[in-house]
């Protein structure tokens, strides 16, 4: 074969070749986004996270009445409160200064008195705990970050990766 057959040929492969990968993508069924969907997913996620935390701790039923309140005070919001949210933050249009420091001192508030549930949650739950619970309890606590806790992501106020500070720094920074 020549050169120049080969030069003409060859983006023309790729292109089928490419043309052919993106059809077969459009034939796979996408996810179900829809809020009831989503709920779904969250509840049943939750429900395993409550299912793996008994399995792994082993616990007895007279434990399990205190997981509840640990599971639901550790809950996330849901796919349709996060919407909810987004369209409350999104109504009153465009906020004087004193108007948004109010609303974050708002937020503020709820954010530490659910971390203040949260913590008597975890409290009443750990007190439960054989001593060979706690331990396991712990070392689960430790591998999910820096600072624990029960959420997933960047709960715990500390991010996953990159450091305490999720490997944030300013340009100014050295690296650490």
């Amino acid at each position: 074969m020549s050169r120049r057959y080969l030069l003409t040929i060859a983006p023309l492969t790729i292109a089928l070749a490419l043309g052919a990968v993106s059809a077969q993508a459009q034939d796979e069924p996408r996810p179900d986004r829809t809020p009831a969907a989503m709920q779904a997913m969250h509840d049943a996620r939750e429900r395993q996270r409550a299912q793996d935390l008994k399995t792994v701790l082993r616990l007895r039923p007279d434990q399990e009445a205190a997981l509840s309140p640990l599971m639901a005070a550790h809950d996330r919001p849901t796919p349709g409160e996060r919407m909810d949210m987004r369209r409350r933050m999104g109504e009153p249009g465009p906020l004087t200064t004193p108007e948004r420091i109010d609303r974050m001192g708002k937020r503020d508030a709820e954010r530490s008195q659910r971390a203040e549930g949260a913590r008597r949650a975890l409290t009443t739950f750990y007190a439960t705990l054989s001593a060979d619970q706690k331990q396991v309890f712990d070392a689960l606590m430790r591998l999910h970050g820096p600072e624990g806790g029960m959420g997933g992501g960047m709960h715990g106020g500390r991010a996953m990766m990159g450091g305490p500070d999720g490997g944030h720094m300013s340009h100014g920074d050295p690296p650490r």
